[in-house]
């Protein structure tokens, strides 16, 4: 795994597109659960309790970065406090489309320039 992806899983900066972030927190969501299993018959429910804020953090990193993938800031998260309307219209921005070309948040991740560009000189 390239350091670029573990980083992403810790710290909310960049953009990632929605392929990404389903894979993303499905690889943190099996990763925790076995930890927190295995945390859970060490420490009891201590030891699940911390892998259970450790998918948390990485749940809130991810779908940060897929926020910033539309335009929006991560503090957009927070709509989530909102009861019943606030996940509803959390989800549907993190099913958006991301915005196309490069934002305040960084390059395109779908961008595909240059990809079919072959070297043939000699």
């Amino acid at each position: 795994m390239n350091t670029e992806v573990v980083a992403s899983f810790i710290m909310s900066e960049g953009r990632v597109a929605r392929g990404s972030m389903f894979y993303r927190l499905l690889i943190a969501g099996v990763l925790c659960t076995a930890f927190g299993m295995l945390g859970g018959e060490l420490a009891g429910s201590y030891g699940s309790a911390v892998f259970a804020a450790a998918f948390l953090w990485c749940a809130c990193a991810v779908f940060a970065q897929r926020l910033h993938d539309i335009g929006r800031s991560g503090w957009t998260l927070l709509a989530a406090l909102v009861p019943v309307l606030g996940p509803i219209w959390l989800l549907t921005q993190l099913l958006k489309r991301g915005v196309e070309g490069p934002n305040r948040y960084g390059k395109d991740p779908m961008a595909r320039s240059g990809y079919l560009s072959v070297d043939i000189s000699l």
